[in-house]
């Protein structure tokens, strides 16, 4: 309980006690030795602007309203309540199980870290008791919630939290990661800066989301149909965000030293409606607003058979998947600073002839012509490797090397 206290805001603590004091179910308590269930605490949702004192802090800016928050969160419960929701867990498990590896590259202990749009614990079934202290799942659906899978080692509370207003207080997080979730944020510049404030100095934020071309192949099949049925087209799929773009929002929210990579999963599937019934199962069905609540049986057959017709392959039709991995760090002081500008000593166009005259050399002895030719080109590759030598290597240091 106090433990809670110490990182979430006053008005969530305030709906988290009298939760708690209306049902005593809500709070599910573990032994001291962690050998049965991990303690899991619930905590009401911050689903407006004004339940969150970071969020009364926005710059002025447009803030774009794309999806509609709440119809995400009762497509994922009815997506938990499935009895078959298991099998849609694919996708989301194996890049879940990515994040969890990328955490073990950073060989550091964090006290308290937050997984944010958790889902069923995708990541969290992989943190352990030697990379964090205490574990809090965060996720807009209830249903889901309920079937998150804690961490086997590690504390874990469960918060009902809606990502566009994260209810943890200033400089009170050692880790904040989200596996696929963040996609679905209307205003992400304000997620990112909602977290960073509520990352203490030199923590890091590491994430994952879909990327701008997820699923073209779908967008593609979808709009050519409905422009040759209904004359024009409505948006099917979730407009996504790319690295240039992701990069910038990291940047402008106030975090350093990013690192962003890309992953690309083509899974193949019988037809177009197996995808698009495994996009429900797994809850990544539309969800924007301009959305159409509709489409007419001829569209969905034509879209169908072009998408068969422009990708099809011997295992049906391919939907790829890209995913941007990104991870970004709180200023502090004692992070590794930028040099001056100016201020190199080495030269890449030096560097470059290293493999240059290497390569002369072997070709010059292959053809035993000059040996003097092969002693110049020998002096000018001591000369370029001397210019940049460490002073500080030893003669046998740089024999064994």
């Amino acid at each position: 309980m106090q433990r809670c206290r110490k990182v979430l805001f006053n008005t969530t603590w305030c709906r988290f006690r009298r939760l708690t004091k209306l049902s005593s179910s809500a709070l599910v308590k573990s032994s001291p030795d962690l050998a049965g269930e991990p303690t899991c605490c619930r905590c009401a949702s911050t689903s407006s602007a004004g339940s969150n004192p970071a969020s009364t802090k926005r710059p002025a800016e447009t803030v774009m309203n794309v999806f509609d928050r709440r119809a995400k969160r009762m497509q994922r419960d009815r997506a938990a309540v499935a009895e078959d929701h298991e099998v849609y867990d694919y996708l989301k498990d194996e890049f879940g199980y990515r994040l969890s590896d990328r955490l073990c590259d950073i060989k550091r202990k964090f006290s308290v870290a937050v997984e944010l749009g958790c889902g069923k614990g995708f990541v969290s079934r992989n943190v352990y008791s030697d990379m964090v202290d205490t574990l809090y799942q965060c996720e807009l659906s209830t249903k889901t919630l309920d079937l998150a899978q804690p961490s086997p080692e590690v504390p874990t509370y469960k918060l009902i939290v809606d990502e566009e207003f994260i209810p943890f207080k200033e400089d009170s997080l050692d880790l904040v990661f989200s596996n696929l979730s963040l996609h679905w944020v209307n205003d992400l510049p304000s997620c990112f800066r909602q977290i960073q404030r509520a990352l203490r100095n030199d923590a890091p934020l590491i994430g994952s989301m879909f990327g701008g071309d997820t699923l073209y192949e779908l967008r593609v099949a979808l709009q050519l149909a409905e422009l040759e049925r209904e004359g024009g087209f409505a948006p099917h799929i979730s407009p996504y965000t790319d690295v240039q773009d992701l990069g910038n929002l990291l940047t402008r929210a106030g975090y350093t030293m990013l690192t962003i990579d890309i992953d690309e999963a083509t899974i193949n599937y019988p037809t177009m409606y197996e995808l698009m019934f495994d996009l429900k199962g797994m809850g990544e069905n539309n969800c924007s607003w301009s959305r159409k609540l509709l489409m007419h049986r001829d569209t969905m057959v034509a879209a169908a058979a072009i998408y068969q017709s422009m990708y099809g392959n011997e295992q049906g039709v391919p939907a790829t998947f890209q995913v941007i991995n990104f991870i970004g760090w709180k200023p502090d002081p004692n992070q590794p600073q930028a040099a001056e500008r100016g201020s190199g000593e080495v030269s890449l166009k030096d560097l470059g002839k290293v493999n240059q005259l290497a390569k002369q050399i072997e070709d010059e002895r292959g053809a035993s012509k000059d040996p003097q030719q092969v002693d110049k080109l020998t002096k000018d590759l001591q000369d370029v490797v001397s210019k940049y030598r460490d002073p500080d290597l030893s003669v046998d240091d740089d024999k064994k090397k």
